[in-house]
């Protein structure tokens, strides 16, 4: 498992995307500090660029350095965290417009994997997404991530555990569930 980490880890510091395990789903990320690999998943994955990633980070303080966190939503991050819920809070200036559409928010989580966590303490905040096609249903394991982007060259082993897409909960202004999890 270390060679597969070292060679994903290596992969996104080079520029490449990603394939890897969460707790809920797949993802697909790239190193956030990279717009070109940021603008390949939207390419591979056929995403409009108006429809925002998700940042995964290891930590808060992580979180803190590139979202803006109102008592609600430090609150919700400090009950909910690790875990499948992502929140919406203002983004500051370190996050690229790529990542969010645009939009003045940015989606934030810190993913209750094993695997993930190690992968972003090692490398940094990844911007991610589910590993699928727009529209589709996301990939749960390795193989079928592979199936599904046959041109992806690293994707880490494993399962995700639930299935099911984070929750997402807008808490720029006061508490809006915007995706059940």
């Amino acid at each position: 498992m270390m060679n597969q980490l070292k060679k994903a880890v290596k992969t996104l510091k080079t520029g490449g995307v990603i394939a890897f395990p969460t707790e809920t789903v797949y993802g697909l990320g790239a190193l956030l500090k990279n717009k070109k690999a940021i603008a390949r998943i939207f390419a591979i994955k056929n995403r409009p660029k108006t429809k925002p990633l998700q940042i995964l980070v290891a930590s808060l303080e992580q979180a803190k350095k590139l979202g803006k966190f109102n008592k609600k939503a430090l609150a919700l991050a400090e009950k909910y965290w690790p875990g499948p819920l992502t929140l919406i809070v203002g983004k500051k200036r370190a996050v690229p417009k790529l990542v969010t559409g645009g939009r003045s928010t940015v989606g934030l989580r810190i993913p209750d994997h094993k695997l993930a966590l190690e992968l972003i303490k090692k490398c940094g905040p990844l911007a991610a997404t589910s590993a699928n096609l727009a529209g589709e249903r996301p990939a749960l394991t390795a193989k079928e991530a592979a199936q599904k982007f046959p041109a992806l060259r690293t994707i880490l082993p494993g399962r995700a555990r639930s299935g099911k897409a984070s929750k997402v909960v807008d808490a720029t202004d006061g508490f809006r569930v915007l995706r059940g999890g």
